[in-house]
């Protein structure tokens, strides 16, 4: 009889368990926090992100962004500012700079590079290492004749 009674407490006391860390993890996806190892890594978002393409003296066009970045919470909480406007920074002065971008042929944009140059320059800037990870959400050309058209699109 006591075997069965410690074996319904072992039961319950496991099923409680799983359903205390279940919760716990579906909170923690739902929040964009991820906890790795002693990294507490938080997703987000920058606004969208337009770039004005100047040739010969006239606004060609707009490259639009919109970037997801991961950032260390606790790297942030020890930075001297925080990285999200940085960031919008400093992706708006890597396209705005960089004259070898061919908008017809975004498909050839080397995004990993761009990624890559975006966290050293936002790190640097805050003085830390709070940028973790920089994906491209968006990244599209729209020639000034279409930015033009009024709705409907006639024009």
């Amino acid at each position: 009889m006591i075997r069965v009674l410690i074996m319904a407490v072992i039961a319950s006391a496991a099923t409680v368990g799983a359903e205390i860390g279940t919760r716990q993890a579906i909170l923690a996806r739902d929040s964009g926090t991820t906890v790795t190892g002693q990294r507490t890594i938080e997703s987000r978002k920058t606004h969208e992100i337009n770039v004005p393409r100047i040739k010969n003296g006239a606004v060609k066009g707009y490259a639009v962004m919109l970037l997801s970045y991961a950032v260390d919470v606790n790297a942030m909480k020890k930075a001297e500012m925080a990285p999200d406007s940085v960031l919008v920074d400093e992706a708006f002065r890597y396209v705005y700079d960089d004259e070898t971008i061919d908008f017809d042929h975004l498909d050839r944009f080397d995004i990993a590079k761009m990624s890559r140059a975006l966290i050293r320059s936002v790190n640097a800037r805050v003085k830390g290492d709070v940028l973790v990870d920089v994906g491209v959400e968006e990244f599209t050309y729209a020639p000034f004749g279409d930015t033009r058209r009024g709705p409907g699109g006639g024009g």
